[in-house]
């Protein structure tokens, strides 16, 4: 391939949760339209153990009352690393999010976009390598809550449908509970709601 037809963005943060916090940050699909404002709304067609193929309804930039479809497709390749790749506004792209852990309550994510900026779209480089940066900054604020929230809640025992361990004497944990995928959703998600999904029958 072509090496001058790609543009290669990357971005790394330090944050104060565990890696398995940011895992689930990452495949936690139903927050994406209630905290994201560039989403508008995500169903998933398809997914199992490690991978989703999922479409993105998101807004599009300095126009918000118009948006498009982003098909994606997401995989857990390793613990540490996942994958995804999607065509967004006609270019393709693959995102590479590592996530390193430095102790059990804080890990290194190391973001690595890569955009196939072929024929016309190389018109868009420029406006790309700026965007981009301040797209994650963004969306990384946003997450922020969440993610501390989650490791508070983990931290103490919660687990997702379970809630809390019923003696106080149990409620301090800091190791366990680890994240196993696809993550589960409440009886009759919105995620769930496309005609073309992928009904277990």
């Amino acid at each position: 391939m072509d090496e001058k037809n790609i543009l290669e963005v990357n971005i790394i943060k330090t944050i104060n949760v565990s890696q398995d916090v940011v895992r689930w940050n990452y495949w936690d699909h139903e927050h994406l339209d209630n905290v994201h404002s560039g989403y508008k709304r995500s169903d998933i067609l398809y997914e199992k153990a490690n991978y989703v193929l999922r479409i993105d309804q998101v807004k599009i930039p300095l126009i918000p009352f118009l948006t498009a479809q982003t098909p994606l497709f997401m995989v857990q390749h390793s613990r540490e690393v996942s994958y995804t790749f999607a065509v967004q506004f006609g270019v393709v792209s693959k995102t590479t999010i590592t996530v390193k852990e430095i102790n059990s309550n804080e890990c290194r994510v190391t973001m690595n976009y890569k955009f196939y900026l072929n024929g016309w779209r190389r018109i868009l480089r420029p406006i790309l390598k700026r965007l981009i940066p301040k797209w994650n900054e963004k969306i990384w604020l946003e997450d922020l809550p969440l993610k501390l929230r989650r490791q508070l809640v983990r931290n103490i025992g919660f687990k997702d449908f379970y809630g809390l361990p019923k003696d106080i004497k149990d409620r301090i944990k800091t190791e366990g509970n680890e994240v196993s995928l696809p993550l589960p959703r409440i009886k009759d998600s919105n995620r769930d709601k496309h005609p073309l999904k992928n009904i277990k029958k």
